[in-house]
């Protein structure tokens, strides 16, 4: 169970798997709206429709002014306008300033706290017997829309001091306590639970802790649509439905030859290599009544401590290259095999291919010929051409000599997607991938179909030189190797230009470039 820092201050837990604190934050949901909003695709019938509401609610506001009477209950109108504004603006964001900062759910029922710099305040315990029923549901408050869990509690069946409680917390919760209705809600909005994957821990300890007459159909689609997530069911693995080891992390040590995984599936050979946040591993895949096949082993390594939200970040990674490896369909592709969680280690399993790096190629037999890189080279297009076609583009972001393996059939192939993305969201993303391979625009946050360009003109660059490229400029590798030809170097100079405009528009061009050499 992800916790902040200020947690520690509220009151210890009882032991029990179903004791949870969830954090609960009002502003999260409002921000989360609001960046929902901007990504939105403003049509000029969208845009016409705004400008329509400001002008007709600047003309009401002027008309009020002047039909206003000079004094209203002896106050001056236009005070006493200020003042409605004022309460109208209060009562809206009443929600806000009073939302609670956690929720607390337990064998002894659920109680709400408000932690802050003035201290701790806590409800009395809304006992689970209380509670008549629990479901899902769709509001709307002005111009913010979101879904909440709604909890049902019938007044005659609670105590005074709990039904005053209950209702002071109502409006905090987006609810209102009318004193003729027998029935008070309490509404948790589900984007202002502060951690996703606390929503699924909600939703198991409601399913653990309520008979299932009480719980909404709605309510158990929501837990079913939650927990298709990779990152879900490796979280729900790694802590095995346990809170107690929410802040544990993988092991550190690498794993030895001979080492057994996944029930003697996996048999490790030898480690490959190690760096960033995984390390990749030669393994035996066991199958029954067939010969044992290599495997690669990516071991993505989580962090120790941080608690659930950190390591549902990195696991977050760890899906992101196992969804796109999955989409993908092609030769020069690394397949994706299988993906799975042992000993509290998250791991993707991936073809084995017997070659060598083109960073290795050069390190043992020094520069390639002009002809092996143009050949090379238009293997590196061929597989740019087929991410860029696909729909969302996808945008490997770390096209480098390391992550091209040479078959032994001569065929290149591509691998580690963890850095990769698809071109389908406006946000400036962090800068990622290795310095001499990084084109300007990447380097700034916004990589584009051109930057894989830029980076594999560097690549033709090692290929050709042995030598890696000048970071953020045009290369030239002529200037190495004045034997090589006039039209590589201009091939690697336009790849490589600083100016995205003057690069190959596509790989298609820059591998026609190439063909024409040939």
């Amino acid at each position: 169970m992800a916790k902040p820092s200020q947690i520690q201050a509220l009151p210890a837990l009882p032991p029990g798997p179903d004791e949870v604190y969830i954090p609960y934050s009002a502003w999260r949901a409002q921000g989360r709206f609001r960046h929902a909003l901007l990504q939105e695709k403003y049509t000029a019938t969208r845009i016409a429709k705004i400008v329509a509401i400001v002008f007709a609610s600047y003309a009401v506001v002027l008309a009020m002014i002047r039909s206003l009477p000079s004094s209203i209950f002896g106050i001056p109108a236009g005070i006493f306008l200020n003042l409605v504004i004022y309460a109208a603006l209060f009562v809206l964001s009443y929600p806000l300033l009073t939302s609670p900062t956690n929720i607390q759910i337990g064998k002894e029922g659920i109680k709400i706290h408000w932690l802050s710099v003035l201290g701790l305040l806590s409800t009395p315990w809304i006992k689970l017997d209380y509670i008549d029923f629990v479901n899902v549901s769709s509001f709307r408050r002005g111009y913010y829309k979101s879904r909440a869990i709604d909890i049902y509690i019938n007044k005659d069946n609670v105590p005074l001091n709990i039904r005053r409680a209950l209702r002071l917390v109502a409006p905090s919760l987006w609810c209102v306590s009318l004193g003729f209705k027998p029935t008070l809600k309490l509404r948790f909005d589900i984007a202002a639970i502060s951690h996703d994957a606390d929503v699924q821990v909600l939703l198991r300890t409601l399913k653990n802790l309520l008979p299932s007459e009480k719980l909404g159909s709605e309510l158990l689609e929501l837990g079913e649509q939650e927990g298709t997530s990779f990152t879900k069911l490796w979280l729900d693995s790694l802590d095995g439905g346990n809170r107690s080891n929410s802040n544990l992390g993988l092991p550190q040590g690498s794993l030895e030859p001979g080492e057994i995984l996944q029930d003697g599936q996996f048999e490790i050979v030898r480690r490959l290599a190690a760096g960033g946040q995984a390390i990749t591993y030669l393994a035996l895949a066991h199958k029954v009544n067939q010969e044992s096949a290599q495997v690669v082993l990516k071991e993505f390594v989580l962090p120790v401590r941080g608690g659930m939200e950190i390591r549902k970040r990195a696991l977050e990674n760890v899906e992101h290259e196992a969804k796109l490896l999955q989409k993908l369909n092609n030769e020069r592709i690394v397949k994706l095999i299988d993906c799975f969680v042992d000993s509290q280690r998250a791991y993707l399993v991936l073809e084995y291919i017997d070659g060598l790096s083109l960073r290795k190629l050069v390190q043992d037999g020094g520069a390639v010929s002009e002809n092996e890189a143009v050949r090379l080279g238009i293997e590196m297009c061929r597989v740019l051409e087929y991410l860029h076609t696909l729909e969302p583009a996808i945008i490997h972001r770390d096209f480098t000599p390391e992550n091209l393996l040479l078959r032994s059939t001569g065929s290149l192939a591509l691998i580690d997607f963890n850095v990769a993305e698809q071109l389908e969201s406006k946000e400036t993303k962090t800068m990622v991938g290795k310095h001499c391979y990084v084109s300007p625009e990447q380097f700034r946050g916004k990589a584009t179909i051109q930057s894989d360009i830029y980076a594999c003109g560097c690549s033709l660059y090692w290929l050709l030189t042995g030598q890696d490229p000048e970071p953020i400029s045009m290369s030239h590798p002529k200037t190495e190797r004045p034997e090589l030809s006039d039209e590589i170097n201009t091939i690697v100079a336009c790849a490589t230009a600083i100016d995205v405009s003057k690069r190959f528009a596509s790989a298609a061009l820059m591998r026609a470039a190439l063909e024409k050499i040939t």
